[in-house]
């Protein structure tokens, strides 16, 4: 089936040039003379690409630009845009708001085709090579949630797996406290000024840990705190969807659009519980929340956290039939080995490697790792 090429462009002679080239090539091609009309193209038609003029006189191509990023059903599109305006300030604008590729007015014919050819390619390339997307999110606040993600993505990325794990917290992330790293940049001051960043400098903030594993710290400043849009979720995302094989989400528990936009875009999510009647309590409601999202049940797994032992704790089995859910892993309780981990700075996969709490982990990343249809069965 031929790409389908939407030209957005108020100059009627553009349009009928440009077009011509394309239908040349074998592309069919969709044209909008002003931006309100391509964005609603984009949405409704669904193009493989499009190109686009900045200088029209409703929305200019920059302001269209940043909203086909900020909708989900066209951030991933390819844009190229073709203009006049040729100063560097220019292209840098365009950059920023998100074109893939620049090329200024008159241009070649043979070149223009090479270039959308090229950025066809490309899509079609990262796309089929989108890492997997594991959530980690609590019952309710202080369950383990991010020590979970932490300790399972660190083996991980120690088994050689290319592996990012984002914070995507309002407020103050503990994750570089747990590896003994220090952010150069966090989450907060990232999108301290704007909703949405280039995958360039979303992947320029992360730091990376000796086991190999890269990281996009929380807020580490009270002066960083910030609210999560779906905007910045879905940039995060995508960027470092594009940038890894695998990309490990530390969540807390928030429901708000950003969180939604998260989960809803997650392959699996493990839902971190202990096993008391509260925390088990609020799992339960959150599987009710996760289910009304669309979240499949088999996409979801229910991770138990011993804290302490009490002859009237349910059993694992209990737990898994009390949430309708099969189990990701039981992590055992290891209050000395956590402590002494904590005194190193070091995850407890990597100060205790031996101990019964991170042979619990290594199952967890051992599942994580393994084929998606087989995670689905465990």
């Amino acid at each position: 089936m031929a790409k389908r090429i939407l030209v957005v462009d108020d100059d009627p002679t553009a349009l009928r040039l440009i077009g011509y080239s394309l239908q040349q090539e074998g592309y069919d091609v969709l044209t909008a003379t002003n931006g309100l009309d391509g964005l609603t193209q984009a949405r409704q038609l669904h193009p493989d690409l499009v190109i686009l003029d900045i200088m029209m006189p409703d929305l200019d191509g920059f302001e269209v630009c940043r909203r086909l990023r900020a909708d989900p059903a066209t951030r991933r599109l390819p844009v190229l845009m073709l203009t006049a305006k040729g100063q560097v300030a220019d292209k840098v604008a365009g950059f920023r708001a998100g074109a893939d590729d620049y090329l200024v007015k008159p241009a070649d014919p043979g070149e223009l085709v090479a270039r959308v050819a090229a950025l066809l390619t490309r899509a079609s390339y990262a796309e089929a090579k989108e890492a997997r997307i594991f959530t980690f999110v609590g019952a309710k606040g202080g369950v383990g949630t991010t020590t979970a993600a932490v300790n399972a993505s660190t083996l991980l990325a120690k088994g050689g797996h290319n592996v990012v794990l984002a914070e995507l917290r309002n407020a103050f992330g503990t994750a570089c406290l747990q590896l003994n790293i220090r952010p150069r940049m966090s989450l907060g001051r990232l999108f301290r000024e704007r909703d949405i960043r280039t995958g360039r400098e979303i992947t320029g903030a992360l730091m990376q840990h000796p086991s190999g594993l890269k990281v996009l710290a929380g807020p580490q400043q009270p002066e960083e705190y910030l609210e999560l849009t779906p905007a910045m979720v879905s940039s995060t995302l995508d960027a470092l969807r594009h940038s890894s094989e695998m990309l490990v989400l530390d969540l807390p528990v928030s429901f708000t659009p950003a969180w939604r936009e998260a989960v809803e875009r997650s392959d699996f999510i493990a839902l971190v519980t202990e096993q008391d009647p509260t925390s088990l309590a609020a799992a339960k409601v959150l599987l009710l929340l996760l289910k009304g999202f669309g979240v499949p049940p088999a996409n979801i797994g229910g991770l138990i956290v011993h804290r302490a032992r009490s002859s009237t704790e349910m059993s694992a089995l209990q737990i898994s039939n009390f949430l309708e859910l099969g189990l990701l892993g039981v992590i055992p309780t290891a209050p000395e080995e956590c402590a002494s981990a904590a005194r190193l700075g070091s995850p407890v996969v990597l100060a205790h490697p031996t101990a019964a709490i991170s042979q619990a982990f290594a199952q967890v990343a051992e599942r994580l790792s393994a084929d998606p249809v087989i995670l689905q069965q465990f």
